[in-house]
């Protein structure tokens, strides 16, 4: 069970690195890997991040429905997922939506 919970803590914080700190990644990555528009990174590290939260989000779920006893114990931990979550992921989708135009 604790190894589980690294994966699904590791994937969490792996999807909020890519949707808060996609943009500079994008610079980073179009500067010295390929030299390709940033806007093409930022929008393949938004798709990850989405997807990544996705996968922690029904993690999560499969997890805490097996252990229906240990949900109160874990409430605090669903709820900061879904804010911090929700909040990354509209602000990845914003700061895209603008590069994009």
């Amino acid at each position: 069970m604790k190894k589980i919970c690294v994966w699904l803590v590791g994937i969490f914080l792996l999807a909020t690195i890519l949707c808060i700190f996609g943009q500079g990644i994008a610079y980073f990555l179009s500067e010295k890997v390929i030299s390709i528009y940033p806007v093409y990174y930022l929008t393949g590290l938004t798709i990850s991040g989405l997807v990544l939260y996705l996968a922690a989000g029904l993690g999560v779920f499969r997890l805490f429905k097996k252990r229906e006893s240990s949900i109160r114990r874990f409430e605090p931990f669903i709820v900061l997922l879904f804010i911090v979550s929700l909040s990354a992921a509209i602000w990845s989708i914003f700061v895209t939506a603008m590069w994009w135009g």
